[in-house]
């Protein structure tokens, strides 16, 4: 069953997206950092446009970019498509609020078990920023938060098919969020410097969708042929009519294999994607944008592949 794509929400650190919707500027280079490409949100006080101050006193940058790109999905669709009684949340991340955690950690060290912070601790787990949108914005239907690393995006993509398919859901608020920390920056910094790359990078980004059932006229588009298995027939995989967008695990490189299926196909394009393992969502945004056809191909860190196409109108 395919996904009828009825709104759009995100919120990113890069200024080369051309559409209203990623206002957010890129942080000014730290030292050391601007080879590596590291960018993290500069402000997120676009949330207070849906959420009141004083709900967001204590929810962390991490739950905020998600509500931020959330509440702007929301705003996009039409209120008639469906109801918050109906409707279903699904956050997808590879990393979760780093930050957050490992300030929980500080806390415990410094001061405890006894008086480790309370916060930190409530946001530092992965479903705190599902949690807050379904709290924040009223919806009331199933809650779910997937974290499958390279796969996260993609997985929830299929659990949100499943949703609307058993009418668990009329509509479902799917996304995928993940956050730049100090302690992410250097670690990405090390591995790569030991692999001996020089084009790396991390863009913490949180992109929403509100999908339906195919059935139901999109604004933007359709998801469909959503699936995740191993390539044992690459020529298979290769669409004549769409744009195929390939993106290794932010781990491991791709198979020798398939960079050479790659290779001798010229609709297929290699993103050397070493930052989020949830950029899929980013991807698919930029698509809509464009107006192009596409097949995305995600492989993850054990070889595993995911794949979803999107259909323009």
């Amino acid at each position: 069953m395919k996904l009828s794509i009825q709104g759009i929400g995100a919120v990113t650190p890069l200024d080369d997206f051309p559409d209203p919707l990623f206002k957010d500027l890129a942080d000014e280079p730290k030292e050391g950092k601007e080879k590596a490409g590291l960018y993290k949100v500069k402000d997120t006080s676009g949330v207070f446009d849906f959420v009141s101050k004083k709900k967001l006193r204590r929810v962390d940058h991490f739950s905020r970019l998600g509500l931020l790109a959330a509440g702007r999905a929301i705003e996009d669709t039409d209120p008639k498509i469906f109801s918050k009684q109906n409707m279903g949340v699904i956050v997808a991340t590879g990393f979760g609020a780093l930050e957050t955690t490992f300030g929980f950690l500080d806390s415990y060290i410094e001061k405890g078990d006894r008086l480790a912070s309370p916060t930190h601790f409530s946001n530092s787990v992965h479903n705190a920023a599902a949690a807050h949108i379904s709290i924040c914005y009223g919806i009331q239907g199933p809650n779910l938060t997937v974290s499958q690393f390279d796969l996260s995006f993609i997985c929830a993509l299929m659990t949100a098919q499943l949703w609307l398919y058993e009418r668990k859901a009329d509509a479902v608020l799917v996304g995928a969020c993940d956050a730049f920390c100090d302690v992410l920056g250097y670690c990405i910094n090390e591995f790569y410097k030991e692999k001996k790359c020089k084009t790396y990078g991390f863009a913490e980004s949180a992109v929403f969708f509100i999908v339906t059932r195919g059935d139901q006229k999109s604004r933007y588009g359709y998801i469909n042929d959503i699936s995740i298995g191993s390539p044992d027939n690459f020529d298979m995989l290769h669409d004549k009519e769409s744009l195929m967008i390939f993106s290794p695990s932010a781990v491991e490189p791709c198979c020798q294999d398939f960079s050479r299926f790659v290779q001798k196909n010229d609709r297929v394009v290699l993103i050397n994607q070493l930052s989020s393992p949830t950029d899929c969502g980013t991807t698919l945004f930029k698509a809509m944008d464009f107006g192009m056809n596409m097949l995305y191909l995600k492989q993850d860190m054990d070889g595993c592949y995911a794949r979803f196409k999107f259909v323009k109108q």
